[in-house]
């Protein structure tokens, strides 16, 4: 899979609600981290690295240093989250597991929908390491449906993507 099959197409494809459950909680984790590691490539390395530029002294704190680039991860990664899902219905890592967020009804994933699923991330993350999102694998394990707190919150599941509808694809 090359970078830009990544990018999410403008029309989404179609949402097999059949496969909204607990098998895909391992491409979830995988979509997800592919999204971390993008989020730390395109936007905190560079912000570290100009950080760097601007004040040597930044690369002095050592462990700081790098406590400051993982803590400015996360509100970039729901921000990130947040504009995919609702403009697509997917990130790209998403994309690359083929999995989609549909509401219950497998309409496209909305403004508000998006809003309250990456803000009950917060909740979802809730744990002590090693165990950091405890309580967002915890209720997607027992949802017959995979849906974590942020889910069933929003009235969305996370489904397998059918065929894509875009005529760029």
């Amino acid at each position: 899979m090359r970078i830009p099959d990544l990018w999410p197409t403008s029309q989404p494809p179609t949402p097999r609600l059949e496969t909204a459950g607990r098998q895909l909680l391992a491409d979830r984790a995988l979509a997800a981290l592919l999204d971390l590691l993008l989020c730390y490539v395109l936007f905190v390395a560079p912000l570290v690295y100009i950080a760097l530029l601007v004040s040597p002294q930044f690369g002095a704190l050592g462990p700081v240093a790098v406590a400051i680039s993982l803590a400015l991860l996360i509100p970039i990664n729901l921000t990130y989250t947040f504009l995919f899902e609702w403009k697509y219905s997917r990130t790209p890592g998403k994309v690359a597991r083929s999995l989609m967020v549909t509401t219950e009804a497998g309409e496209p994933c909305t403004l508000r929908a998006s809003a309250v699923r990456n803000l009950c991330r917060y909740i979802d993350g809730l744990g002590i390491p090693p165990l950091i999102y405890a309580v967002g694998l915890l209720t997607a394990g027992v949802s017959s449906t995979g849906q974590r707190v942020g889910d069933r919150a929003a009235d969305t599941v996370v489904v397998r993507s059918g065929t894509t509808t875009d005529a760029n694809k």
